[in-house]
């Protein structure tokens, strides 16, 4: 309640004018200390609280769990097709087999401006007519040549009644026998001419260096012997070949020599397996003009791919007519002189993809 005003008098005025720290502490009145008690507040309790917490909880849970539809991952790539690993073998082959191919047409560049393009091919020279007065010619030269093979054989031929005469060897010896002069070509021997070799001096020997003959022996596996083929090499088209099928031949290595595949009317496959000869593994000189795969038929002649070395076996093969297509891509070694009947009826042998029918095996081989 408000408090209502005292009178005062004069004398009390005057008193406290002179003492104004009694009239402040007449003003002061003490207060009586209160003891202030805090009471706790009861909770408010909220109809739904516990519902709403259960609600919030489970809305949390959901939050938490969402997986987002979009594809928010960084996208996925393959290194090896980017950085071309796979292809880093491919492409040092083909670069390889590029730059051999570019050195071999140096060197050929180089060997044409060192002979000034004397060195001619066969095939610029050969005549194409369309008359049939060649080939004619032709058939009957190998005909007559048929002819003097069998008259030999029949001359050869022992009678088998004993007449009790004495056996006359109608063939004539080794030394009657007329040896035809050797004439080597120029062309053949023109790159060799900064070379200093010893060529052989008689006729003989030339002919037993660079022109051997040797014999292979075919038999029908299981059935019949089928004959005798004589080959004739030349050694200045692949002497490292030649060599090497010669000495197998010396030493009548006829289990190495194994027919792999047959073509009727195009060609033979055959295998000849050497183990332990290093010549063969390294590059080897060649000259693919020597021998005219379009002139006739009968070739012994390999691939050019072969020309930094056969791997495990030397594979060559054996035409069965001509074949001018292949003249540049294969190499030419030999030609077979003898037995080419035989060759006629081993095509009947083979198949078109190649399989033999029958097993072909050699019997024996050697050097004439």
């Amino acid at each position: 309640m408000p408090e209502l005003p005292k009178c005062v008098s004069e004398v009390s005025f005057v008193s406290l004018e002179e003492n104004p720290v009694r009239e402040a502490q007449s003003r002061v009145q003490p207060k009586s200390k209160e003891v202030t008690t805090f009471k706790k507040k009861k909770p408010k309790v909220k109809v739904g609280h516990t519902c709403h917490r259960e609600a919030w909880l489970e809305h949390r849970h959901r939050v938490l769990n969402v997986v987002s539809e979009l594809d928010t991952k960084p996208p996925g790539f393959q290194a090896a097709r980017l950085t071309g690993v796979m292809g880093l073998r491919q492409n040092a082959e083909s670069y390889n087999a590029r730059t051999k191919t570019n050195i071999q047409m140096l060197v050929e560049i180089s060997k044409t401006m060192r002979t000034h393009g004397v060195i001619n091919p066969f095939r610029h020279e050969r005549l194409y007519t369309t008359s049939s007065l060649p080939m004619t010619l032709k058939i009957m030269t190998r005909i007559d040549q048929e002819n003097q093979d069998i008259a030999k054989r029949i001359m050869d031929v022992v009678s088998e009644i004993d007449t009790g005469l004495p056996a006359k060897d109608k063939r004539p010896k080794k030394s009657n026998r007329l040896l035809q002069p050797f004439v080597m070509p120029e062309k053949s021997l023109e790159k060799y001419k900064g070379y200093n070799i010893n060529m052989p001096k008689t006729d003989l020997e030339c002919w037993h260096l660079l022109r051997p003959q040797i014999y292979l022996d075919i038999y029908l596996k299981g059935s019949r012997p089928l004959g005798r083929i004589v080959v004739q090499l030349y050694t200045e088209a692949a002497p490292v070949v030649v060599l090497q099928l010669v000495r197998a031949c010396m030493c009548n290595r006829h289990n190495s020599l194994i027919i792999r595949r047959l073509f009727p009317n195009l060609w033979l496959d055959v295998e000849l397996w050497d183990n332990g000869n290093g010549d063969l593994n390294q590059p080897m000189e060649y000259d693919a003009k020597i021998i005219d795969h379009g002139a006739s038929s009968y070739v012994l002649s390999f691939s050019k791919e072969h020309l930094q070395g056969f791997r495990t076996y030397m594979s060559f093969s054996i035409s069965f007519k001509p074949l001018g297509v292949v003249n540049g891509s294969r190499v030419g070694f030999g030609k077979v002189v003898k037995g080419t009947k035989i060759l006629d009826c081993l095509q009947s042998y083979g198949t078109k993809n190649g399989k033999l029918s029958r097993s072909i095996i050699f019997t024996a081989c050697g050097v004439l």
